[in-house]
């Protein structure tokens, strides 16, 4: 009996303490999962930390063939922030897709140094832009600046088979080097090498 009151007191003073600090609620999410991949390139460390938007829509609505260039511009946006200036996509949903390397890296066989960077992409039909920035802490693409870039990689799209949620992944098929590879929803996938 004890042990309830300490924990029913506990749970009331903590709902208190709560209701003092509105700002400790989360930010909706959109029903957007987060997720975070690792893998280990020999002693370096590479981690993408992401949210996973859905083919289809909150309200349940079907999507394929509506993400890349509908959804998701070809090319750079106006998404209604730093005055009419275009950005990029955010590489996700909600917050900045992150990717983070505990060493110096090389990307595509451009160097990167260790470090924690924002990901934010250029869709096109034909070719896409990964671009690395240093600013990994802004809301998404809403206030990209190109002066914080750290590197651009240019890369094609190819198929690959469905899935619901973006997905950022890592495979190291036999004999060939560590690719992270990014799959895009709408078939599409990215496929970048790292190498230490």
């Amino acid at each position: 009996m004890r042990t309830l009151l300490q924990f029913s007191l506990a749970l009331s003073l903590s709902g208190s303490l709560f209701a003092q600090f509105p700002g400790l609620t989360l930010p909706p999410s959109g029903n957007n999962q987060k997720a975070s991949v690792t893998q280990f390139i020999g002693p370096v460390k590479v981690t993408i930390d992401y949210s996973s938007p859905a083919v289809h829509g909150p309200d349940g609505k079907e999507r394929r063939g509506q993400i890349w260039g509908k959804l998701v511009p070809y090319g750079m946006t106006d998404l209604g922030f730093r005055a009419g200036k275009p950005s990029p996509w955010r590489g996700g949903a909600n917050e900045n897709t992150v990717f983070t390397v505990s060493d110096p890296v090389t990307i595509e066989g451009q160097a990167l140094a260790a470090g924690r960077y924002g990901v934010h992409l250029i869709a096109g039909a034909d070719e896409w832009t990964v671009i690395f920035s240093k600013n990994s802490s802004a809301w998404g693409s809403f206030f990209y600046d190109d002066s914080q870039d750290a590197l651009r990689i240019k890369v094609k799209p190819a198929k690959r088979e469905y899935r619901e949620w973006l997905t950022y992944d890592m495979s190291s098929p036999p004999a060939v080097p560590q690719k992270p590879r990014l799959s895009c929803n709408g078939k599409n996938s990215l496929c970048l090498s790292i190498s230490r």
